[in-house]
Parts: C-alpha cells; structure tokens; sequence
C-alpha cells in the first residue's frame, strides 16, 4: 500500500507537469480546487459547456460535476442547415459543442449519470450527443453519453453519434459509456485520445474516424438490427497517412446480441490509410472467420489482432481471416502485412509505447480512499490524502457536499441512522470508489 501511495504520487505530479494544468497550490504545495460548475446546482448540462467554452482564461482546468439523474438535452440550438431526400432544410442543432480546452466533465457515476440527445434527423455530421471541436486535453468520466434518434428502438440503420471528436490533442475517457446505433462514436481526426474501462454500443461502423484512439479494457457491446439478418460491424477506421498507429483495441470485450454471434465484422477500410489493431480481445461473440470486410474500395493499411480470445479464453485461429481487398477498380489486391500479429511486434502497441511522453494511463488514476472516523454526536474526519485534490461528502451513497478539507460537520436536521462516506478527486476531478461508512449521529 505504501508503494501504491508512492507511485499515485508521483502520477500526480507528471500530470501537473503540464504548463495547460496549472492550478494554485494551497499553502503547504498541495492542489485542491472546488467545481467550476456542479449540474444541476448550478444550471444544465449545456449551460455548463456554454460557462466553460466562455470562460475568460482556458489555461486553467475548468471542472465540471453532474449529479446521478438522467439528464434530456436539446443541444445548442444554433441554425445548421443539412441535407434531407435531397433537400437542403434549416434546423435548430441537437449537438452541444464543447470548444475550449483543458476542461473535464466528471459524472457521479456512469451508471446513473445519463446524457441523452433525441435528434430528429439522422447524419453523421449533425447529431452528436456531445461535440468536442478541438477541445484539447478534455477529461470525460463516469457519464454515459446517448444519442437516442427518435426514441426508436428500430432505428438502428441511422446515422446518430454519442460522441464526436475533431483535432483534440490529449483526450482522456474513463469509465464512459456512449450509446447509439451506427456511428456511436466518431473519432478523432487529426487528434489523440485515450479510453479506460468505456464501454461503446452500436451496430454499424460504430466507432468510426480518424486519430491514433487507445481502447483499454474497454466493452464493445453489439446491439442486435431487428429482423433484418444484416451483420454489425465494429470499426470503419479512416487513419490519417501520416499516423504511425490507428485504433488500438488492448484488452477489450465483445458481447452482445446473440443474432450476431459468428455473423459480425471487426470492421472494414473507410478512407485514407486505416489501421485497427485487436491485442488479447475476449470475444464472447465471436466474428465471421474471415474477421474483416470491405468498403469503397479503400485498401487497409494495418487490420490485425494478437491472441484473440475466446469466452473460455482460448485462442481463436485466425487461418481464415480476409487477405485481400477489393480496389477501387473492383480488383482484389493482397495485403502487405499479416492478419496475425507477431509476438516481437505486439509490445510495440502498449500504452507506454504509443504515448510514452503522455502516459494518460497514469495521468487519469484515481485516488484510494481515506479511512472514516466519527467522534462526538458529528465530526467525521480522516487522514488528509495529499493526492487528493478534493473530497466528495456522500450520504447513503449520493454526492451531497464537497470540502477540501480532512473533516466535515453533519449538519442539524439530518436524519438519524444516515451512512456517510467519502471519495476523493484526482486532478482531473473525477472521483474514486467510496471509503468505509459512519453512521450518524455517534452514540
């Protein structure tokens, strides 16, 4: 435990090596903040993108809480215009658009903290759930981002994202659930980003874009297409030509509907030089045994995996997975690398590797929490952790008041036998697992 303490340590202070992370020390070194803004104390979710888009000094970390709820947006509402049958048509936007950098969105916890979009027109330009327009260095944790088009359960051919990311440097996603139909998440062109413990929902091409994209431990989860008996696809990567790495899928999981068991695709070739990566995957669903499709005739740059599992995690052979391509001559063209990663080249694709002045799997660790204590009728109180840039006061669970400070006073008027805990906040401001529980009042 002592080196753990020691290591989370030193991860703090390699993420406020940044000069864009600066933030005042308190009076003995530490960093300890307040929320810039609490959702829904202090107005909604979009009224919070809106304070942190126009905040005067966007050099300083800009956090924002939401409280557990299931939270309906409209969007932004500015004019757009989009093509409908042909049409050209005005419509007020669905999407929120999130446009100043260093800024995080913390959920109380991504099981309860749902943000949902219902756009009326589908397209993968006009529906996203949450827009991050070269936002860099966003921070997204425990909050699960739904772009529900039309409230209808059948509409799993349209075109509806949760998340859409482009030219962000320094992205970070933790435990973030986006969930759509096809394009759930359209990823980040020209842009870097890091997921942990997300989990994406879709069913065609649903994650899709640009940008090198790190997928650890992540769920990808195939939601079923009704009574059509078409395949889901998981990735239609679009890589840009100068990118040394594409998707990167490190210890992840497929699950999901049984009608795409042995049926569904790893993905397929979108534009420019794609690449997509799957390293020691547990399939529970298990894909075609060709793996991979086509499209547009676009040649893939890199489509391979490293001991994919199965659900009892035994390899899976990879004998039969696709070698050739279709050019845009409708001509098929053998690939130039092989559909099974070698073992000397798979450590090239740990996260060290990929992003080794960044490290965003230690940046984004969150803090162990303190040992509670109760003396008197209601002062709870517990050992300061100096890694803890703020404490969450929780009772029977819920996040009901936040302190600095190693102590907190219940007030009067609480009710009797109510359980209080704590969490503590990493830099970022997203929260840890909750410490043991005190009973009030202490007789």
């Amino acid at each position: 435990m002592h080196m753990l303490r020691l290591l989370t340590i030193l991860c703090l202070a390699l993420a406020l090596a940044l000069p864009s992370h600066a933030q005042a020390p308190d009076s003995i070194g530490r960093i300890r903040f307040k929320y810039d803004f609490v959702v829904p104390t202090n107005g909604n979710f979009v009224d919070a993108i809106h304070a942190a888009n126009n905040r005067p000094d966007k050099s300083k970390r800009y956090r924002i809480f939401i409280k557990s709820s299931m939270y309906r947006i409209k969007g932004d509402g500015t004019p757009i215009t989009i093509t409908e049958n042909g049409k050209q048509i005005e419509i007020p936007s669905p999407m929120t658009v999130l446009t100043a950098p260093n800024t995080s969105i913390c959920g109380e916890g991504w099981k309860h903290t749902q943000i949902e979009s219902m756009p009326l027109h589908e397209g993968i330009s006009c529906t996203s759930t949450l827009f991050l327009k070269g936002a860099d260095s966003t921070y997204i944790q425990d909050i699960e981002l739904w772009s529900n088009f039309r409230n209808d359960e059948n509409a799993f051919a349209n075109r509806s994202v949760a998340l859409n990311e482009k030219k962000c440097q320094g992205n970070i996603f933790k435990n973030v659930s986006l969930m759509s139909t096809q394009d759930t998440y359209y990823t980040n062109d020209g842009g870097t980003t890091y997921l942990e413990d997300c989990t994406i929902k879709g069913t065609v091409d649903f994650i899709c874009g640009g940008g090198t994209i790190y997928f650890n431990r992540c769920d990808i989860q195939l939601r079923p297409r009704g009574n059509t008996g078409k395949r889901d696809i998981i990735c239609a990567p679009a890589t840009e030509a100068t990118r040394q790495h594409g998707y990167i899928f490190n210890s992840c999981r497929i699950f999901g509907h049984e009608s795409q068991s042995g049926r569904y695709m790893l993905g397929r070739p979108w534009k420019n030089a794609p690449q997509a990566v799957f390293l020691g995957t547990v399939m529970e669903l298990q894909p075609d045994s060709t793996g991979w499709t086509e499209m547009h005739g676009t040649q893939p740059r890199l489509f391979t995996e490293y001991e994919s599992m199965d659900a009892d995690f035994q390899v899976l052979s990879t004998a039969a997975r696709r070698k050739t391509f279709k050019d845009k001559n409708d001509i098929p063209q053998a690939i130039r690398y092989t559909p099974l990663l070698p073992v000397e080249e798979a450590d090239q694709y740990d996260v060290e590797r990929v992003f080794p002045e960044w490290r965003p799997d230690l940046r984004s660790r969150l803090v162990d929490p303190p040992t509670l204590m109760i003396s008197g009728r209601n002062h709870i109180y517990w050992e300061d952790i100096p890694e803890a840039c703020l404490y969450a006061i929780c009772r029977n669970r819920d996040v009901i008041a936040f302190t600095t400070e190693p102590f907190y006073n219940v007030p009067r008027g609480t009710p009797e036998g109510s359980c209080f805990s704590v969490r503590c906040a990493n830099f970022y401001g997203g929260l840890g697992d909750m410490s043991n529980e005190v009973v009030y009042p202490n007789r």
